[in-house]
């Protein structure tokens, strides 16, 4: 059995893991193992999930962010974006039966011989299943699967998070009484969101609460003694403040700005754009566009149109409306990729590109000093500090220090690791920092399970070690391709690549994915289209 938990970190939910709370993963550790897990870098759900069910970093498998970039387009991921087989598609090719649900980015789902894929987080939620005929036989009986839930929900978000986590609980029981499987993954994605969204640890408590109960239920489905292993693939923690990256850079000759698209501020909440009809945003909006309007007039530049809404008492305002999309919706300018020198491209990288010549569309660096251009921008952003004084990165690194393998090309040139990870990086092109004391993700994930896995000791599991670990607990060849190791007592056997075995597995059910706008809407509300 191979449980996820997306977003829990032990900084979080240590005083929860006992048997008046969390009692089902107590009773797990109190068998066998409890380690941190490092993950990917960035430690975000896109790259870090197909790491995770691959065993390879993403400069293997090629996601680096929610988006994939063409020259200066972005594209929301899918699994035909990642350039590595899956741990239950090898698992599938050698004949054993798995069952896959609610992992993210499985979409469109691969159509396995032997078992059934229920996609996750990055799917629509009318995503098809595979089998096909598996949602209505499903809905038949346990009414509507849902993928999301509504975020922001004030009136129970306790009801409404713990509603949406028990298809995934019902949908494995379900599955149970039609497979006779080898693999039971089963994956939850609120016990992120809850940390996104709530600010109220009760709450949060009572969500994780139910997620323990659905997981015991879950551990029931296994045999006398199932290998069970509960993994995140990230933790959460607090952070401090909004760096706005593309500003930095605008400010330092980097790059340059242009009026924007609406488009790029999808983020920005209906009432701030004044689309209800109700009077009191309608009648902010239209005063933040005059206001926005005038200021650049005489001469402000973009990312001084927030201290100039603060000049004029209206930051304040915007801020109790809507604290956080306000701040991107209050500004009209995004950056000028073309004409640009170096850019946060994708929206939550922790990275820079370099608008290099021959490379992309409208290169401005000459391929022969890329070197030079890289060197002097990873210095200049090494040394920036926060309004407190404090430098904003423990480390800025060139790509080829942080990845390896074939996609290298697809990773930033340049790769930000926040100081602490206290630091959002945002895209956004408005005031350079602002005090933003929020949760988001760590780099330490955690990693627990009724075996020994010999991982006692704090940072010594990786989340590329959870793929051939759970390979070698199946009895299958493990991947030659890896960037981790197999774990506690099971023997890593034989090695072959999974290219060669499970790299046919590119047909998927409902290829056509459609629309992505309300995935998308989703990240906003979250936060990572900033």
């Amino acid at each position: 059995m191979l449980l996820g938990v997306d977003g829990l970190g032990f900084s979080e939910i240590s005083p929860w893991i006992r048997e008046e709370n969390l009692a089902n993963l107590h009773e797990v550790i109190r068998t066998g193992t409890k380690s941190k897990l490092e993950s990917t870098s960035p430690p975000w759900t896109p790259c870090a999930w197909p790491s995770f069910l691959s065993g390879r970093n993403p400069g293997k498998h090629g996601v680096f962010d929610f988006f994939t970039s063409d020259g200066y387009d972005k594209e929301l991921i899918d699994r035909g974006t990642v350039a590595a087989p899956y741990l239950f598609e090898m698992a599938d090719s050698a004949g054993y039966t798995s069952l896959v649900i609610n992992y993210p980015v499985t979409h469109p789902a691969p159509e396995l011989e032997h078992g059934a894929v229920v996609p996750g987080y990055l799917a629509t939620e009318d995503a098809e299943f595979h089998p096909s005929e598996l949602r209505d036989e499903y809905e038949a009986e346990y009414g509507e699967y849902e993928v999301y839930p509504s975020y922001g929900t004030d009136e129970d978000p306790v009801t409404e998070y713990t509603r949406v986590a028990r298809h995934r609980r019902d949908m494995a029981q379900f599955l149970d009484e039609r497979y006779d499987w080898d693999l039971l993954a089963v994956q939850f994605q609120v016990t992120d969101s809850i940390f996104h969204d709530l600010d109220d640890r009760d709450a949060i408590r009572q969500v994780l609460e139910n997620v323990d109960e659905f997981v015991g239920d879950i551990v029931d489905l296994g045999d006398e003694d199932p290998h069970v292993f509960v993994a995140s693939d990230h933790g959460m923690g607090d952070y401090e403040w909004t760096f706005y990256v593309n500003s930095w850079l605008a400010e330092n000759g980097y790059c340059e700005t242009t009026t924007g698209e609406e488009q790029y501020f999808r983020q920005a909440k209906d009432e701030l754009k004044g689309e209800r009809g109700d009077g009191e945003t309608s009648g902010i909006a239209t005063l933040i566009g005059t206001t926005t309007s005038a200021l650049s007039a005489v001469g402000l530049s973009p990312r001084q149109l927030h201290r100039g809404l603060g000049a004029v008492g209206l930051d304040s305002v915007v801020e109790r409306v809507l604290p956080e999309e306000a701040l991107v919706a209050a500004q009209n300018h995004v950056v000028d990729y073309e004409d640009s020198v170096a850019y946060q491209l994708l929206f939550n990288s922790l990275g820079i590109h370099l608008n290099v010549d021959g490379r992309e569309p409208s290169g401005q660096v000459p391929q022969e000093d890329y070197e030079s251009v890289r060197s002097e921008l990873i210095r200049d952003l090494s040394g920036v500090r926060d309004p407190d004084g404090n430098l904003v990165f423990d480390d800025v690194l060139p790509r080829e220090e942080v990845y390896e393998g074939e996609n290298l090309e697809a990773a930033p040139d340049v790769v930000l690791v926040p100081r602490d990870y206290t630091y959002d990086v945002s895209g956004s092109v408005v005031d350079t920092f602002r005090r933003n004391e929020h949760k988001n993700h760590k780099p330490d994930g955690i990693l627990i399970s009724n075996r020994d896995l010999g991982v006692d000791r704090p940072g010594t599991a990786s989340i590329y070690d959870i793929a051939p670990t759970v390979a070698a607990a199946l009895g299958l060849p493990v991947d030659s391709q890896r960037d981790g190791t197999v774990l506690g007592p099971f023997e890593a056997g034989d090695e072959l690549d999974w290219d060669e075995r499970a790299g046919d597995y590119r047909t998927m059910a409902g290829s056509d994915t459609g629309t992505t706008d309300e995935v998308e809407d989703r990240l906003a509300d979250l936060g990572y289209m900033e």
